[in-house]
């Protein structure tokens, strides 16, 4: 076997094992119309990572507590529309979750707004802190009521306190990982009960059907289990709801689009504009050079001489296709032995840095765990002379290194492994 084969069978058996390292971002959140009545009702949903929180300490529990506000003016800013709020308050068990960047507190607001374009401000409070941000006001567009709405993103789960379903709720858009999402197209007036679907990406069809057999329901968006749900229990319209699945994987980061019309319509078709957004994506992936640098961890320098000659527009698809090959997913856009090697790169980069500034991905610590990743057991002693030993142990293949910090910079060298 291999190196770089040995590399590859170990990373994967591995799997994914922390979160992205690095500055999360603030929130998610989106504008969803869908109404009840010749107006519009508006939802605005949001999703915050939990390390954006501050938590304190409880007798058994962490506990932040935080407050969204929504401001609506008209267009030039000027003069007050509306405003929604909604607090909440989080308990968490350990404190690992509090400093996760892909664990989240969820939930909407309801506003009453006529066709138009407003301008809105987002405001998060966090009470621990006594800390207010505010977010840049941006506009945002509310349409005449049509009869095809945009298409809902779901994730496949169902919330805890019902069988409705989830929104992935990650700003209307699809996110890019391993899970499987569905499509929910809600039409108001259905004249009959066959959509035509086109999905389109960088000019390629990605998908061409008739999809059937809606599913007629009373619908609202509503929260449930900390999570926001289609809610079919407190809606006063009937709607179409057609389903688009088995498509997601398919779909690979960056914009597409959703073109929607009713059978023997196709002149009326309803075009949506949506895109795909890596949530977790590594640091050290987000600069195609610098990914492809990385790999000197793992492949010979004449691979990574190959994969870095011609233009710097030719990166990301060089690197896509060097992965690609060992993809233990080929059937899907999203590699999860790509996500796995950048995100361990990335702790590595933050968690074994020295006093003296050395890359933590270039010390002794930091090539094996790339290469093999979290230990399942890590011991730390000292030697005769004060040094600090440290040892880490694997099972899956069954490994042990004996690390030490002759300078006490933090910079341990491999004694043995």
């Amino acid at each position: 076997m291999s190196r770089l084969t040995f590399f590859l069978s170990v990373l994967f058996i591995s799997g994914l094992i922390y979160a992205q390292s690095g500055r999360p971002q603030i929130l998610y959140s989106n504008f969803i119309q869908l109404p009840s009545g010749d107006s519009g009702d508006v939802y605005y949903t949001f999703k915050i990572p939990l390390n954006r929180l501050v938590f304190e300490k409880g007798s058994d529990l962490f506990l932040a507590q935080y407050r969204i506000s929504v401001e609506v003016f008209d267009s030039s800013g000027q003069r007050f529309v509306t405003r929604a709020i909604k607090e909440k308050i989080i308990q968490v068990p350990d404190y690992e979750q509090t400093s996760s960047s892909v664990i989240y507190s969820e939930g909407l607001l309801k506003l009453d707004l006529l066709p138009g374009t407003y301008s809105v401000m987002e405001i998060l409070y966090d009470y621990k802190s006594d800390r207010e941000l505010k977010l840049p006001a941006y506009l945002m567009s509310v349409e005449p009521v049509k009869n095809i709405l945009s298409p809902l993103v779901v994730d496949g789960s169902t919330a805890e306190c019902s069988n409705r379903l989830v929104l992935a709720n990650y700003g209307g858009g699809l996110p890019f990982d391993e899970n499987k999402y569905s499509f929910i197209i809600p039409v108001r007036y259905a004249k009959s009960d066959s959509m035509s679907v086109n999905v389109i990406q960088n000019k390629d069809t990605l998908y061409k059907a008739v999809i059937t057999n809606p599913i007629k329901e009373k619908i609202s968006l509503g929260e449930c289990g900390g999570k926001v749900i289609i809610d079919t229990s407190s809606g006063s319209i009937a709607y179409s709801l057609f389903t688009i699945t088995g498509i997601s994987n398919r779909i690979k980061e960056g914009g597409f689009q959703i073109a929607l019309s009713e059978k023997d319509e196709t002149e009326k078709q309803e075009k949506f504009q949506l895109g795909c957004k890596w949530i977790d994506k590594p640091l050290s992936l987000r600069n195609p050079e610098m990914a492809i640098s990385a790999l000197k961890f793992i492949e010979k320098d004449s691979v990574i001489s190959e994969l870095l000659s011609g233009d710097e527009e030719d990166y990301p698809s060089k690197l896509f296709e060097y992965w690609k090959k060992m993809d233990p997913t080929p059937e899907t856009e999203f590699n999860p032995l790509m996500q796995e090697f950048y995100t361990r790169i990335d702790y590595a980069v933050k968690n074994f840095a020295t006093i003296t500034g050395a890359n933590g991905a270039n010390t002794d610590r930091g090539k094996v765990y790339i290469r093999f990743g979290k230990p399942i057991d890590v011991d730390r002693t000292s030697d005769a002379y004060g040094n600090i030993i440290e040892t880490w142990t694997y099972n899956n293949p069954q490994r042990k290194f004996v690390f030490v910090d002759k300078k006490g910079t933090g910079d341990f060298s491999l004694i043995s492994g």
